[in-house]
């Protein structure tokens, strides 16, 4: 008998790994918010902003218009790979909306 095939990512990566949805907080405000952090065990990150207001995203506390990566309203996205983008995947990440605060979707992949 064959031994069961590994999952994809195992596959991919050499390690099981977990999903985990919203691991900090899913609400965005008009101050810079923490989303995600410090994590060296994430291979994958994924942010939706679900909410009807611009935001942006970035990797420190000082996240704004003009130093973020732009996450258009209602679906805009941004995700980071260890495959693509090396260690940058397991920094924190700090988001905000311009306007009011709203909802995001954040996924991470880690290893288990």
């Amino acid at each position: 008998m064959a031994a069961p095939e590994l999952p994809p990512a195992a596959q991919k990566f050499g390690f099981k790994t977990r999903l985990n949805i919203n691991p900090v907080t899913n609400t965005v405000g008009t101050t810079p918010t923490e989303i995600l952090k410090n994590n060296p065990d994430r291979v994958y990150w994924l942010i939706v902003n679900l909410s009807a207001y611009d935001g942006y995203a970035g990797w420190d506390r000082e996240v704004s218009a003009t130093k973020g990566i732009l996450l258009p309203a209602n679906g805009g996205y941004a995700s980071a790979s260890a495959l693509e983008d090396g260690e940058l995947v397991i920094y924190p990440v700090f988001g905000i909306n311009l306007t009011a605060s709203g909802t995001w979707m954040i996924i991470e992949v880690e290893r288990i």
